[in-house]
């Protein structure tokens, strides 16, 4: 032992070593017997960022409540009697026979929704449904103020504008509805069931821009959220993190009529070209085409010799698609010069153009290019896409075509030929006639429903006041409606 020893003090480095672990030691175990901690396990400071996250759903309530508003509507409609038909034994007429009662009543309609300011001067956005047809709209701030609304609306997207006599209100700001990326968190605020200023949380599930007449949803574009949505959340903003509207909430989908976590919101760019032309014209002006499309999928595109474009798959009589030229199976890839590789991508395109303005479309047709000249016709106020019809501004329905697939799914026959009713607005006439979703409409005034187009025309050739019996196949049975219009 002493021989090793002194070998080692021969040697300065192990010495040095030997020295430096000692120390090293007493000073850990000194820490650990004074429990001192140690300054790499020190309390972190407050994280700024992490600050920020955790208030950051308080900070948009604080910055939206102000510009959230409730929209409460009365409506006057007729409703069945049930005294009618029936001698009232205490109501006698002027010669001592009873009196009987009136067949129908007048009944005050209640109902209510949400709204967002998006000009400081009283412009309000909301869903066309929350307010169509109301004979008082009344908005209250969120200050409590209350304001009777005029209407300017849309059917054809489901939005409105409701102004009222209002000065330096808090306006919110849209968003560029393009740049919306799923799994984004997205915030809902709004007025479900009455219970107002209420904020739900969620992300974006799918930014939805298909034209596909089997996709069941309620417009042709929309942001799907899981931000929970109900009734009453209709028309009131969804936002980014932000506090910018990204889109106005419009619809769920649901088989209880709650809020099952498939919540749809029309885009604000959409929200955006429709307020501008509300408030420039009093109506929104569109470009017409008057085709049904969908977007080409691959094995489409390989049988029919194109990549991408919008696939026509139905032309409307008299259209100015018909009239120019356009036929069923073409793909059209241009409209001057713009690059059209969907659906979605086609409807903008042409809704941005002036009625009656000439363009040029470039369609593959057989394979092959070809350049056709179309003059564009107005649109009407319901949907000209593949999943409505242009008679839906007059009767408050949306169909879309009945495919063998949907025919199963609704239990109808082979050879039963119409189009499904896949909406129908809330007090329009074709709730009034008892027209409900999943319908099957097969004959309108003796002339049987084939397609959206053959639909389209029948309803063109009604009027207000008109009356037209409408055949309708509701699962294994066949129900005929009389469809008052307005």
């Amino acid at each position: 032992m002493r021989t090793a020893l002194k070998q080692a003090l021969k040697q300065p480095s192990l010495v040095i070593v030997a020295l430096l672990s000692l120390a090293l030691g007493f000073s850990l175990a000194a820490n650990i017997y004074h429990h001192t901690p140690s300054p790499a396990i020190a309390a972190p400071t407050k994280d700024t960022a992490l600050s920020d996250w955790r208030t950051v759903f308080e900070d948009i309530s604080d910055k939206l409540a102000p510009s959230v508003v409730y929209i409460t509507t009365e409506t006057t409609v007729e409703v069945s009697n049930p005294m009618s038909g029936l001698d009232d034994f205490f109501n006698f007429g002027p010669f001592g026979g009873p009196r009987n009662a009136p067949e129908t009543r007048k009944q005050t309609k209640r109902a209510s929704g949400s709204g967002v300011i998006v000009r400081s001067d009283g412009y309000i956005l909301t869903n066309n449904h929350v307010v169509a047809g109301a004979d008082k709209v009344t908005v209250r701030l969120a200050d409590g103020r209350k304001f009777n609304g005029k209407v300017l609306t849309d059917p054809r997207t489901d939005l409105a504008l409701v102004k009222i006599d209002a000065k330096d209100l808090p306006a919110a700001q849209l968003a560029d509805s393009d740049k919306v990326k799923v799994g984004q968190w997205s915030v809902a605020i709004g007025s479900p069931f009455g219970l107002r200023n209420t904020l739900t949380v969620g992300v974006v599930s799918a930014v939805r821009k298909e034209v596909d007449p089997e996709d069941p949803l309620p417009y042709p574009e929309v942001i799907q959220t899981d931000a929970s949505i109900n009734p009453g959340n209709s028309g009131g903003p969804l936002v980014n993190l932000d506090g910018r509207v990204i889109g106005i909430n419009g619809a769920i989908y649901s088989t209880s009529g709650g809020n099952v976590g498939i919540g749809f919101a029309i885009p604000s760019n959409t929200a955006q070209f429709v307020m501008k032309q509300l408030i420039d014209k009093g109506k929104v002006v569109r470009g017409f085409l008057g085709v049904e499309m969908r977007d080409l999928t691959p094995s489409l595109g390989d049988k029919l010799g194109a990549k991408e474009g919008a696939l026509v798959t139905s032309v409307v009589d008299d259209g100015a698609a018909a009239k120019a030229g356009l036929q069923v199976k073409d793909i059209i890839i241009k409209v001057d010069n713009q690059q059209i590789s969907s659906g979605s991508e086609l409807r903008h395109a042409v809704e941005k153009l002036a009625p009656g303005e000439t363009v040029k479309m470039i369609v593959i047709r057989d394979k092959k290019e070809k350049t056709i000249s179309v003059k564009l016709g107005e649109a009407p106020s319901g949907n000209d896409s593949a999943s409505s019809s242009d008679g839906s501004d007059k009767t408050g329905m949306q169909v879309q075509p009945l495919t063998s697939d949907l025919a199963k799914q609704l239990g109808i026959g082979d050879g039963v030929q119409g189009v499904v009713v896949r909406k129908v607005d809330p007090g329009s006439a074709a709730d009034h006639a008892g027209i409900q979703p999943k319908d099957v409409i097969t004959e309108v005034d003796n002339t049987p429903v084939t397609s959206v187009a053959t639909f389209s025309k029948a309803m063109s050739k009604l009027g207000s006041g008109d009356t037209a019996l409408v055949v309708v196949q509701r699962g294994d049975r066949s129900v005929i409606v009389e469809l008052q219009l307005d």
